[in-house]
């Protein structure tokens, strides 16, 4: 069966025989603010403990206190806290079931009041031992949570530091209403890989596991000799000490959890100078041979043309990462897109300028919602479809007119979990409307404004619309009535 990868999920791409929700082939194609850079205590190792006892229920606020509203993925993250850096440890080991690791975080209230305690979401593996700013603290698992108490309330606004060791085997979730597994994983090597989105982050790590919540990273991969450990941004640090290896990965821009990425196995990495400035290193199983490799030095002519149209790539680090295993997808990861042995049957260029273009759209500027994702996928398949159309591809308003509407709004809760038509090419004939209302000009000079003033945060549509409105001086109602808050018509050209 020939396949074709569709690009899914906030920097995925989906692949499928006859089936496509992102990068195409043929007719029809392929919170809070800024957050603070704050450096996190070195991680260390220490002595477990069992947690210690529940928490007072009186203290305990309600769920619905604790979990960010969201329709599409409810239960996830905690709205009264804002995460600004994680520092993780991870020993991964190919061949075995279980991991463990310590996570130290720097966090804050965002309350009016003094915080009793706070959640992180974790599934699968268990927590051992908690501190909150060097002092014991009170760990009570709840489902897919951990409720942490600490030895004083956190004070509104002061950074407070949070170690948690952990362990246990990752217990995988599923893609919305897709029936594939993400989190922690085994490649069909034996090695590990993370696909995260939406919700995969917590099966290998304590996170504050939401889009609304962006913070700086450093990732930690503890492997035996034999094994390499991948991750996003910049690889500061390759030791070997006794029979094991540590491999220092640091993201000193704000990233969503749900686009962390982690791999552990057998791989080449490729380094080299690379577009706008950056250092590209790409890591590849050992056994793909270089014709297989070639189709994603595509990547350098992509980044420039983007950083000339969207604004300047806002990174130094860059590459791809290509697992051992047919994934069904390509995933987007800050800095370093992921891609399974089953995305080099298909036209490549199409899903790289897909992922590549959620450097802008979903890694930069992040929907704030898991409803908002049509901000991610629409924008990274309209950018799709421009980079195809500069190449010889049909127009942008070919494409458009191809999709031939939508049963549902682009932005509702059922778009975002069907992850399919309506928040791609839904969300691309939106855009290509939207340039046939206020001009080609003007429409670049939104794009633009809206990648520079909402780089790493989170964003939501609304604050689009708004954005859109400022920058044109044109009364956008009746466009998102029509092409984002109902059902689209079909597409008719200008």
């Amino acid at each position: 069966m020939t396949a074709r990868v569709a690009a899914i999920g906030v920097a995925l791409a989906l692949v499928a025989g006859g089936a496509s929700a992102c990068t195409r082939q043929g007719p029809a194609t392929s919170g809070p603010g800024p957050t603070t850079t704050t450096s996190a205590p070195p991680t260390t190792s220490g002595p477990t403990a069992p947690p210690t006892s529940e928490p007072d229920p009186d203290l305990r606020p309600s769920a619905d206190e604790r979990d960010v509203d969201d329709p599409v993925v409810p239960g996830l993250g905690d709205p009264r806290i804002d995460v600004s850096h994680y520092d993780l440890t991870l020993r991964a080991d190919p061949g075995q079931d279980r991991i463990s690791g310590t996570a130290v975080l720097t966090l804050s209230a965002v309350t009016a009041e003094p915080l009793d305690d706070l959640t992180l979401d974790l599934r699968g593996p268990t927590v051992d031992e908690v501190e909150v700013d060097g002092e014991p603290a009170r760990a009570r698992a709840e489902g897919d949570q951990v409720v942490i108490t600490p030895a004083a309330p956190l004070q509104p606004g002061e950074d407070a530091t949070v170690r948690i060791t952990y362990g246990g085997e990752p217990r995988t979730g599923r893609l919305l209403d897709l029936d594939i597994p993400t989190g922690l994983r085994h490649d069909d090597a034996g090695g590990w890989f993370a696909l995260s989105q939406p919700d995969g982050t917590r099966t290998w790590a304590p996170v504050n596991d939401h889009p609304s919540d962006k913070a700086t990273w450093r990732i930690t991969l503890d492997t035996p000799t034999d094994a390499v450990g991948v991750a996003n941004g910049r690889l500061t640090l390759r030791e070997q000490e006794g029979g094991r290896r540590r491999w220092v990965w640091e993201v000193d821009r704000p990233m969503a959890t749900y686009l962390a990425v982690v791999a552990v196995g057998d791989y080449d990495l490729v380094e080299r100078a690379g577009p706008a400035g950056s250092r590209v290193l790409s890591a590849f199983p050992t056994d793909l041979g270089e014709r297989a490799r070639l189709p994603f030095d595509d990547l350098d002519e992509i980044v420039d043309e983007y950083s000339a149209t969207f604004g300047p790539y806002p990174d130094d680090d860059l590459g791809v990462l290509v697992v051992d295993d047919r994934l069904g997808v390509a995933l987007e990861t800050q800095t370093r897109p992921l891609f399974g042995l089953d995305a080099l049957g298909t036209d490549v260029r199409q899903v790289l300028a897909h992922e590549l273009a959620h450097l802008w759209w979903g890694d930069a500027v992040t929907p704030a919602t898991w409803e908002d994702l049509w901000l991610s996928e629409g924008f990274a398949t309209y950018s799709q479809w421009l980079d195809d159309e500069q190449h010889g591809g049909p127009s942008l308003a070919e494409r458009a007119a191809s999709v031939g509407g939508t049963d549902v709004p682009v932005h509702s809760a059922e778009a975002a979990r069907a992850i399919g038509n309506e928040v791609y090419e839904g969300g691309a004939t939106a855009l290509v409307a939207l340039r046939d209302l206020v001009g080609d000009d003007a429409f670049d000079e939104v794009l633009r404004a809206w990648f520079e003033r909402y780089e790493g945060r989170s964003a939501t549509t609304e604050d689009l619309v708004a954005l859109a409105t400022e920058v044109t001086g044109t009364d956008l109602t009746t466009w998102a009535g029509t092409w984002l808050d109902a059902p689209q018509p079909t597409y008719r050209p200008r």
